[in-house]
């Protein structure tokens, strides 16, 4: 019950991640724009939607298998899997953004 409700409650959080730009600058045309801000923002939502997404898709996959409410727990789990790789291709656009060595020179290195 508490799993269903926290990859729910987390669900609006993951979309607005989502939703966030990378690199605001290329998004309106702006081509060797840098946008410090960017990868950042978008890696705090996404860390802990993948660590959430990933644990859920685990754990009804075990409910699954014990054959425990089998329509809900199928439908949990694609739910994660769905949500785990929109959320790792957008942590990985904003991991390689920031290893440009545009962006480094521009804002740094680390996050």
């Amino acid at each position: 019950m508490a799993a269903r409700s926290i990859i729910l409650l987390f669900l609006p959080i993951t979309l607005f991640g989502l939703l966030l730009s990378v690199n605001k600058y290329r998004e309106q045309g702006i081509t060797g724009a840098v946008d410090c801000n960017g990868p950042l923002s978008v890696m705090t939502l996404m860390a802990p939607a993948l660590m959430i997404y990933t644990a859920g898709a685990i754990y009804f996959a075990i409910l699954l298998k014990k054959q425990k409410q089998r329509p809900l727990a199928t439908g949990l789990i694609v739910l994660c899997l769905v949500m785990m790789i929109a959320s790792g291709r957008k942590a990985r656009a904003a991991y390689r953004e920031q290893s440009r060595p545009v962006y480094q020179e521009t804002c740094g290195k680390g996050w």
